[in-house]
């Protein structure tokens, strides 16, 4: 009678493991299912939180690229998410369509459905429709001012990587950064080298070298510029067809007023502006910073590098 009983005990022991065990398959299968992030071929996707224009872009990548795999809706849910895998504390991927409807706000769910064409950030730039722009190019960077997730800073500046997923909707995601981080040494040292040389040399002297292409202020893809504050050309050594002409009311390729935008900047003191501009070594429109310094109040020098995805930290 022991033996029986202590069987029929262990017999019952494994019918409840059994039944545990098929009850925690069955809700991984329901995981899967409803969980667009962990099905399949994706469960091993793993996203870190981006700290350089490189990161950021992989990260705006891999969420693209994700998205292709998926039902657009399920996508869209995710995208929208706040506690999803797309949300990496105040890294987020936002969506919209060509038109600039908003489909993915994480922060902002009021906002889904709104057109953002006609919004401009703090300095009157046109934000959607320039990442509109590059979406429809294949990709590329744009900085900007944006709220911060947690509302707590407004106007923050921000520097964001967009791509298309399909012919119907683009994605972006950005880091929150400042002056500080956007300017390179590299650049900053060029641009007062230069200042420099003009104290020195005085300002003929300095405007034939910065326009000689043999000078010593061409070095790799950097050279000086150089306009008077009524928005006259006085160096460019890649367009010297161009010295003497004014340029105050030139845009760039996405329709921004650079050049007021350089006299603005130099004027209150020197600073990084930014503008797009087709980059020779991708053949593409990409975004370019410009650091500028006044020159005596009455003209200024500029030099700019191109954003492009590399090691540099960007995000604040």
């Amino acid at each position: 009678m022991k033996w029986m009983t202590g069987k029929i005990g262990s017999m019952i022991i494994l019918l409840l493991f059994l039944v545990l065990f098929c009850f925690y398959a069955s809700a991984q299968n329901i995981s899967d299912i409803t969980d667009p992030i962990n099905n399949g071929e994706n469960n091993n996707l793993s996203l870190k939180i981006p700290n350089t224009s490189k990161e950021i872009k992989e990260y705006v990548d891999a969420a693209a690229e994700w998205a292709q795999k998926q039902e657009k809706l399920i996508a869209l849910k995710e995208f929208n998410n706040k506690l999803g895998k797309f949300v990496q504390k105040d890294i987020y991927v936002y969506a919209l369509d060509y038109s600039g409807i908003a489909l993915a706000l994480p922060f902002q769910p009021e906002m889904v459905g709104e057109n953002f064409t006609p919004i401009v950030d703090a300095s009157g730039k046109p934000y959607t429709k320039v990442e509109i722009a590059l979406a429809e190019q294949g990709g590329g960077y744009i900085l900007y001012h944006y709220p911060y997730p947690t509302g707590e800073q407004q106007s923050t500046l921000k520097i964001s990587y967009v791509r298309p997923v399909d012919e119907t909707y683009w994605i972006g995601a950005g880091m929150y950064t400042d002056e500080d981080y956007i300017l390179t040494p590299k650049l900053q040292q060029f641009v007062q080298s230069a200042k420099k040389f003009v104290t020195e040399n005085g300002k003929k002297t300095a405007l034939a070298m910065f326009n000689d292409l043999n000078g010593s202020f061409i070095q790799d893809d950097l050279y000086i510029f150089a306009y008077d504050y009524n928005g006259t050309v006085l160096a460019w050594p890649y367009r010297k067809d161009q010295i003497g002409v004014n340029r105050i009311n030139a845009t760039d390729i996405v329709g921004l007023q650079h050049v007021k935008a350089f006299l603005a900047k130099a004027k209150s003191g020197g600073g990084i502006t930014d503008y797009y501009s087709v980059n020779p070594f991708s053949n593409l429109t990409d975004l370019k910073i410009s650091y500028v310094q006044d020159i005596d109040g009455t003209w200024m020098i500029g030099a700019g590098e191109y954003i492009e995805p590399g090691e540099i930290i960007l995000r604040k």
